[in-house]
């Protein structure tokens, strides 16, 4: 091999004529903006990316000459396992017959978790387990499609670079939300757009919607002077980095920049599908939609820099499993928020309030809460997630065994939209709450369609997402324990400017038990156009 085509992947797709898995040949004609991407040998990577844009194809290719002459070890992640059978059989393998530089390259053509290049290997791994994550090491890890794909195992990706001198990590994906997978280390990227020079006015800008559509002739146009732009416009530009000197290069791809789509072809995008698609598969950006995430701020409107009543049962809502997740409230709003391992600090309030009952997960770990409701008679109480949409019933309780069962996603919802219109009182600072904020900002909703094609509303979580469960599980006490004086019971139930315990009653403060204590929560942790 020649050294240019060695050091140049340029060159080497050039001169050997590299095809695509269709056979055509793998060019830069109406795609100009993919010239850089694949030339850059930068570390970290981020790429901001539409749905079938073929960076997939690109990726694959990249990968093959890398693994020959940088001569490192690869792992290339995809969603699951079925998705590796699907990409092998799919792209991977076709490549290879396309390519006769590949099939001399690459000896174990036929096979699907991996692919010895010369004398190095790509490993082709889902990441649905952390076992497939922990059997390989690498020198570079590209992960394709990470927003689908299981965060924490992605992570556990990373480790296997610890042993290499390179540690070179590429995502990319279409978004989904935002600060969740590739959008994460996007913002951490020097951010690259590509920039077009209007024809007409010699404005420099990058495309955008809406900016850079005429709605009503539906053709794109100059951001500043408002003419038409040809397509040959749009694809003949440059990338341009909104940051300098950042530890990622990044790259936003939307379908506005291939001179192939056209303006009409957005617009009907934009009418006919959902936003999330448009945001995400078209514009290739995360979607923010309000109903989708919760915000901080729909939390902390919530706190109340007061003392608890306890005059009120109170209910604590536990999720189960190595550590014990508590959500401890009454009527007068929640107080108390832990996470610790084992059940002591459980056990602790169960015996301070003698009539407070609990809630927990009875599907976490299955073996302790079974043991406390023998212990605590009548007053542990295991819950378990259903889907049940012909019930109109809030929650089914079993008196015979103290279980409850719940539509997940519909209490989930009801205690976001309490906490929308501010009737849960959190009882303290915005400090004490910031962990459990934490786990709020970890969820976010997706629409499906069930079996019927019917679309519902799902929430799903990319991080720890305990303390939500808690939170759903004390909820569900207090629809039933809470003697209809709780506030979560109806709108309008609580004013928040009605001053309780210690600022009317200091006195009250002898009655508090340990306060301290229970109020102490473990604390965690103008771009312009050139």
């Amino acid at each position: 091999m020649s050294s240019l085509e060695n050091i140049s992947i340029i060159e080497w797709i050039r001169k050997h004529e590299i095809k695509t898995e269709t056979g055509d040949d793998y060019t830069w004609d109406n795609y100009k903006f993919m010239y850089d991407p694949m030339r850059d040998m930068h570390p970290k990577q981020a790429i901001l990316k539409a749905a079938q844009i073929g960076f997939s194809t690109l990726a694959i290719i990249k990968a093959f000459w890398i693994a020959k002459n940088k001569r490192i070890d690869i792992i290339y992640t995809l969603p699951t396992a079925t998705d590796v059978n699907q990409f092998a059989g799919g792209k991977i393998n076709r490549l290879i017959a396309q390519n006769p530089i590949l099939q001399e390259w690459v000896k174990d053509k036929d096979t699907v978790a991996q692919k010895t290049v010369g004398d190095n290997i790509i490993y082709y791994r889902g990441t649905f387990t952390q076992k497939a994550a922990m059997m390989v090491s690498s020198d570079l890890n590209i992960y394709d499609e990470v927003d689908a794909s299981k965060q924490d195992v992605v992570e556990q990706y990373s480790t296997r670079l610890q042993a290499s001198d390179y540690k070179w990590e590429w995502y990319f994906s279409h978004p989904s939300l935002e600060d969740f997978g590739v959008d994460v280390y996007w913002k951490k990227s020097d951010q690259h757009h590509w920039f077009i020079t209007c024809p007409h006015c010699k404005k420099e800008q990058f495309i955008s919607y809406p900016e850079s559509i005429n709605h009503e002739t539906e053709q794109y146009i100059c951001k500043k002077c408002k003419e038409v732009l040809e397509d040959k416009d749009r694809e003949n530009g440059r990338w341009v980095a909104r940051y300098k000197d950042r530890e990622y290069r990044g790259y936003w791809i939307p379908l506005l920049i291939n001179p192939r789509v056209s303006a009409k072809e957005i617009l009907a995008y934009k009418r006919n599908k959902t936003p999330e698609y448009f945001f995400n598969k078209v514009l290739g950006l995360p979607y923010s939609g309000s109903q989708n995430k919760v915000s901080r701020e729909t939390i902390m409107q919530n706190v109340v820099e007061k003392l608890p009543d306890y005059e009120d049962r109170i209910v604590i809502g536990g999720d189960t499993g190595l550590t014990t997740h508590l959500v401890v409230g009454n009527a007068s709003g929640i107080f108390y928020i832990s996470s610790k391992p084992g059940y002591d600090d459980l056990e602790m309030l169960l015996k301070r309030f003698p009539t407070s009952i609990a809630v927990l997960d009875a599907q976490g770990d299955l073996q302790k809460p079974r043991d406390l409701q023998e212990k605590y008679p009548n007053r542990i109480w295991l819950c378990y997630y259903r889907a049940d949409r012909k019930s109109q019933e809030f929650a089914k309780w079993n008196e015979d065994d103290n279980t409850v069962s719940v539509d997940r996603n519909q209490t989930i919802q009801l205690v976001i939209d309490e906490y929308t219109g501010k009737r849960i009182p959190l009882l303290g600072t915005t400090s004490d709450y910031e962990e459990y904020w934490e786990h709020w900002k970890n969820i976010y909703a997706e629409v499906e369609e069930n079996s019927i094609g019917v679309p519902i509303k799902k929430w799903k979580r990319n991080g720890d997402d305990h303390l939500v469960h808690g939170t759903v599980y004390w909820r569900i006490g207090m629809d039933r324990f809470g003697k209809g004086k709780g506030l979560v019971l109806g709108a309008g139930s609580i004013n928040f400017g009605t001053k309780r315990g210690y600022e009317l009653n200091p006195a009250g403060l002898a009655n508090a038990p340990d306060i301290k204590k229970l109020m102490k929560i473990n604390k965690k942790r103008n771009w312009k156009d050139v």
